[in-house]
Order: structure tokens, then C-alpha cells, then sequence
């Protein structure tokens, strides 16, 4: 598969319905793109229900004054800054996968800064949402997994 430009990709992408998994992870990251971005990544309505359920489930549990292992970055670019005037997502490739899509993805934050991650996609309502993100060393065993560990640890008195 060639690498696509996600910039140019997110221009012609619907915002709320995308049809196919390159223009759901170009509307993933697009507001990486532009400046004055207030909403965190775990507010964005991109996530399956399943994942939506864990997030809301490690918000109800999470303190609201403390950062813990999940608050403290941004869980899309995988870091804490960006430059939003260079920031770049480019798909690499794309398969097929047991349960969804498997999107391999390279982000170039500014400064010579890139990450990579893979992102797993489901369409779920008539729409292609983010199931699951893996990438190291942040979520080596996926966001799910993180959220669940998170959960559990936040649980325990």
C-alpha cells in the first residue's frame, strides 16, 4: 500500500463520518493540525463503545487533582508537545486484522520528533471509530490494556 499524505486526506474527509480507514485516522489527527486545541484526546467521539465504556469507567476513578499513568500525555501523538504548524500523520500501511482494522502510522510531531503507533479501527454505527492504539514504550500492550491496569490500580485503596 503507498504511504498517503493524512494532511491532504483530512481536507476531503467528512469530520463525523469517515469512509474508510485512512480518512478515519486522518480525522483522528487533524486537530493536531490546528491551533488552540483544548479538548484531550480521551474527549475526542472517536472511540468504539467498548472503548468509551473503559474510558468513562477511568475517569469515574481517576482523582480529579492528580495526574496518574494516562494523564499525563496525549494518548493520539503520544507526547506532551507538538508543533502544530509542522505536525504530520502519514498511514504506512494496512490490514486486515482479527476484529478490525490495523492501521500502521507514523506521526511527525515538529523539531525531528516522530512516534510510530498502531491503531486498531471498527466500524461501529456506520462509522470507522479507534479501538485500540499500540505503540511503545506508552502502550506496548494497547490503550485498553493501560486502561484496565489503571482501573484496577486507582480501585484499590
Amino acid at each position: 500500500m503507498p504511504i498517503i499524505d493524512l494532511v491532504a486526506l483530512a481536507l476531503a474527509a467528512a469530520p463525523a463520518v469517515a469512509d474508510s480507514p485512512e480518512a478515519a485516522v486522518a480525522a483522528i489527527y487533524a486537530p493536531y493540525s490546528r491551533p488552540a486545541r483544548e479538548t484531550a484526546a480521551w474527549d475526542y467521539p472517536i472511540f468504539t463503545r467498548q472503548t468509551a465504556d473503559l474510558i468513562a469507567h477511568w475517569r469515574r476513578v481517576t482523582p480529579q487533582d492528580e495526574v496518574d499513568a494516562l494523564s499525563d500525555g496525549d494518548w493520539l501523538c503520544l507526547c506532551q508537545d507538538f508543533d502544530e504548524g509542522a505536525f504530520k500523520a502519514t498511514v504506512l500501511s494496512r490490514r486486515d486484522a482479527r476484529g478490525g482494522t490495523l492501521v500502521a502510522v507514523r506521526l511527525d510531531l515538529g523539531g525531528g520528533t516522530k512516534r510510530e503507533a498502531q491503531l486498531v479501527l471498527k466500524r461501529e454505527g456506520g462509522a470507522w471509530k479507534l479501538d485500540d492504539l499500540y505503540a511503545a514504550p506508552d502502550f506496548p500492550n494497547g490503550l485498553k490494556q493501560k486502561l484496565q491496569e489503571t482501573i484496577l490500580e486507582e480501585s484499590i485503596p
